[in-house]
């Protein structure tokens, strides 16, 4: 049986390894690790747009809102995006709608900033 090389994460360990009996043979799991975790550094005018992903995000909270809710939502996305386009550079702002596809808002913005 191949040996498991060591886990890219280096931290606090979740799962231990554990031995498992097949009728194949004993198979043997890798321990499961908590990353370090560290907050990305973000400069003002990132915190700034960060706050306008929040509204972004909240915004959509009012869309469930009978008959309004849409526009409204709507109406408040497009003014906290023209302010976050306002806010990062060119291939920032491309970055972050490239993961704004997949992810929330606020998760996006981080995301591109990694």
């Amino acid at each position: 049986m191949p040996k498991l090389p060591g886990s890219p994460f280096k931290g606090k360990t979740l799962l231990q390894p554990k031995e498992i009996l097949t009728p194949f043979g004993t198979v043997s799991t890798p321990s499961v690790e908590l990353p370090p975790l560290k907050l990305p550094k973000l400069e003002d005018r990132h915190r700034k747009a960060l706050g306008h992903t929040i509204g972004i995000d909240a915004s959509d909270i009012l869309g469930i809102i009978p008959w309004i809710g849409g526009t409204l939502a709507d109406s408040i996305r497009a003014m906290h995006t023209r302010e976050i386009k306002k806010l990062l550079t060119p291939e920032e702002y491309e970055k972050y709608m490239h993961w704004d596809k997949t992810y929330p808002d606020v998760l996006a913005l981080l995301r591109s900033r990694l």
